[in-house]
């Protein structure tokens, strides 16, 4: 049979990483970094003023940190707003703004900030969702990501079989068939330890125990999953609450005056078996009140059980002596409605979506303890690291150090937060932008193609927080105008491009052909072929010295890295054929480390 040949396109990553050394003998006075990520946390915790929220754990870490009360992230979204602050580069550079692009696609030169560290000394290490679920990034990282051990099932027995019947009855052309996943809540009578996020802190902690006896400073990553569905905690954690002390919001109303495109549909929860008809907000239909307690609670127990793991590595971290020595912070990617504006999750431009939990806790800090009311944005975490880390800032990031207000909680760096959401309704697409100022809330949104301003939305928060009245029609000129002046520092109007830099360009009719490629690394290699919009499919494994054969077609483009990150390759599926070797020689992969 005659092979595929593929052609190679470089990766200036590599050089990048190769420029990653640091002298044998250097010694370093660099703190620590110990960065601790919480998928869809909203604000629901003790120090931020909810009267529940049982966190005891974080509520300590409250108490040693700067807490930032009005903090935003840059798209409510998982993959684009990590992307955006790991990289320090606003969606609209970066050009990543969805779930399926991963930024290497996007920008394959990108330099993370574990990157940027290591290029200082740091060893980079990560646990758990740093980076969107299905892209991990090997490149930023010192060592391979470790695996999880095999864990137990945490629902009921013949939940499996309960999850296959329902399939069965959705109709033949419905993408959950094969794909439906279990209720969206459980309480298994389990350890912490054998539940994902538990096992990833054990070994976080193992991590933290060995780095903090080397020599070398550490970036420790330790991404929790939880609050993110499906909630499973340990029942002890659901025992915490007293169901009937939880709001549960049955009157909610859609905020007047607004673009039908500015709200998202709802459809996360539509994902879980139990959930398949879950309501949009705009339907004549809610969920049934005792069902949106038991999601309530399984949100809140969640978030205590993420507290505990949370206490467990800070636990670890004064056991070692490493407190006085690490710098600490934590982030959550974006808010999550619990019903407001009868929605349920993320994926909008409101307060509830975009306002973060952020705390940040340094050695020496005078500041321990204090809030502070100043805007800030995740896209500040990069520069900020570095300025307290005491290595460079690189000119390429687009956030503000925020070290001002750890010495000054009044200290202002921002006169406006900016996030944005992109929305595709009714066959057009738009791009909504959100600029938080101290009082106001101001949103743009432009086609996406042109960048042309087709509505407006203005909320005023000098007297609530709520943003249910939008009052665009009745606002002056003169405000109007500061606050477009403000965005458009940051966002001018232009059309954009969903298209990353790295896809696949079939031809009109794919011609299908086999692509083969040999592993001469020393470490795992992992395949993905792309999409003709970019989007990665599922990773073929290739270990050391073996070869493989895969179906794709000619036009394909197919990226190779390796799980150590030293290998990273885009090769192009074309005629005539030959096999494509991939790997580093041991001596060239030994001095190509950080």
């Amino acid at each position: 049979m005659m092979k595929s040949l593929i052609t190679s396109f470089p990766s200036a990553l590599l050089l990048f990483l190769g420029s990653l050394l640091v002298s044998a003998g250097e010694e370093s006075s660099h703190p620590n970094v110990l960065f601790i990520a919480v998928d869809d946390l909203r604000p629901a915790i003790a120090s931020y003023g909810d009267p529940l929220a049982v966190t005891p754990n974080l509520d300590r870490l409250a108490a040693r940190s700067v807490q930032f009360e009005r903090a935003y992230c840059q798209v409510a979204v998982c993959n684009p707003s990590r992307a955006t602050l790991m990289t320090g580069l606003r969606p609209d550079k970066l050009g990543v703004w969805t779930l399926p692009i991963h930024f290497r696609e996007a920008m394959p030169d990108a330099v993370t900030m574990p990157q940027w560290f290591r290029k200082f000394g740091y060893t980079a290490v990560s646990h758990g969702k740093i980076y969107h679920n299905p892209t991990p990034d090997p490149q930023s990282w010192s060592e391979p990501i470790r695996r999880l051990p095999q864990l137990p099932f945490p629902y009921p027995e013949g939940t499996r079989e309960k999850i296959r019947a329902a399939a069965a009855e959705l109709p033949i052309n419905d993408w959950r068939k094969k794909s439906l996943r279990p209720p969206a809540t459980a309480a298994p009578e389990l350890a912490d330890e054998l539940l994902m996020d538990g096992a990833r802190t054990s070994m976080a902690i193992e991590d933290l125990r060995r780095l903090g006896a080397e020599e070398e400073p550490f970036f420790l990553a330790m991404g929790y999953i939880r609050p993110h569905l499906a909630w499973v905690a340990p029942k002890k954690y659901w025992d915490l609450y007293d169901p009937a002390d939880l709001p549960v919001l049955t009157d909610e109303v859609i905020t007047p005056d607004t673009p039908a495109y500015a709200l998202h549909n709802n459809s996360e929860l539509s994902h879980y078996m139990d959930l398949i008809d879950f309501p949009r907000p705009w339907e004549d239909r809610t969920i049934p009140e005792e069902k949106a307690r038991q999601l309530v609670h399984g949100y809140y127990a969640c978030v205590s059980y993420i507290d505990a793991q949370i206490g467990r590595l800070l636990d670890a971290l004064d056991e070692e002596g490493l407190s006085e020595d690490t710098i600490i912070v934590l982030w959550s990617d974006h808010g999550w409605k619990l019903g407001e504006y009868r929605g349920w999750g993320k994926m909008t431009n409101y307060e509830i979506d975009a306002r973060v939990p952020l705390m940040i806790a340094t050695p020496g800090m005078k500041t321990t303890g204090e809030k502070s009311y100043q805007l800030a944005e995740l896209l500040d975490l990069y520069p900020t690291l570095c300025e307290l880390a005491g290595i460079e800032v690189p000119d390429f990031v687009d956030g503000k150090s925020l070290a001002p207000i750890l010495q000054d909680v009044e200290a202002e760096v921002h006169d406006g937060a900016v996030n944005q959401y992109y929305r595709r309704w009714q066959g057009e697409e738009y791009m909504g932008y959100s600029l938080r100022t101290k009082d106001y809330r101001f949103m743009d949104w432009r086609e996406f193609e042109t960048g042309e301003v087709v509505s407006r939305e203005l909320y005023d928060h000098r007297s609530e927080h709520s943003e249910k009245e939008n009052i665009i029609a009745a606002a002056s000129p003169e405000l109007l105008e500061e606050l477009t002046s403000i965005l458009l520092k940051t966002h001018p109007r232009r059309g954009l491009e969903m298209m990353p830099t790295v896809h696949s360009n079939p031809t009109k009719r794919p011609h299908p052909i086999e692509v083969s490629f040999r592993n001469e690394a020393d470490t795992e290699l992992l395949i993905y072929e792309l999409s003709s919009k970019g989007k990665r499919g599922r990773a073929n494994r290739l270990a050391a010295g073996e070869r493989v054969s895969l179906s794709s077609y000619l036009g394909a483009a197919l990226v190779v890295e390796s799980v150590c990150g030293r290998v990273h390759e885009v090769h192009y599926a074309a005629l005539p054929a030959r096999e494509v070797v991939v790997g580093i020689p041991q001596e060239q992969a030994v001095s190509s480390e950080s």
